[in-house]
């Protein structure tokens, strides 16, 4: 009798645990999660954005160090949710690796330097990308940003929406903010 009250309220416990990560708050901390975590979707998405890329093999390991230090290295506190029938907003202040500001100061040390990327007088892409990827990869720049995340109500469960591109680049650490 004691092990199936044990077994109950066992149940019991894990199923509120499961309604209390079923809110929009909920299901965004674990969107965040599965990045800091590095999932196995995460890693699978590093694998394509990587492999798409017009970069040396060496680079290209680069390049996953980046986006691995980057998402493991997430910061986040979530600041208000909306609910609005099935339709729910979350925001969110995140803090990310300053990707953006590496990327740009790599591209005016080359511009001002530009016999350092050079291999038999021309300019040599790939010297120049394993520069900006070391400069990102030892970046300790941050950046925060306040991202709104959205989420409809489905069959009893919340679902984040695909977050738009600017929201990914804000992510990602390599959102242009000198344009706004």
């Amino acid at each position: 009798m004691k092990k199936i009250l044990v077994l109950v309220i066992s149940c019991l416990i894990l199923l509120s645990g499961c309604n209390m990560s079923n809110t929009p708050s909920g299901r965004v901390e674990s969107y965040l999660n599965n990045y800091i975590t590095m999932s196995d979707s995460v890693i699978a998405d590093i694998e394509t954005k990587v492999n798409v890329e017009p970069l040396s093999n060496n680079n290209k390991l680069i390049y996953k160090d980046v986006l691995k230090r980057q998402y493991k290295n997430i910061k986040y506190e979530i600041e208000d949710e909306k609910i609005d029938g099935d339709l729910a907003s979350v925001r969110v202040k995140m803090t990310v690796f300053d990707l953006h500001r590496a990327e740009k100061e790599s591209l005016e040390f080359a511009n001002a330097n530009q016999n350092d990327f050079l291999k038999d007088d021309v300019f040599d892409d790939e010297k120049y990308n394993a520069y900006k990827l070391n400069k990102m990869l030892s970046t300790n720049d941050v950046v925060n940003y306040d991202i709104e995340f959205y989420l409809n109500k489905k069959d009893g469960e919340w679902i984040v929406q695909e977050p738009d591109r600017i929201v990914l680049e804000k992510i990602h650490g390599i959102y242009n903010y000198d344009i706004e």
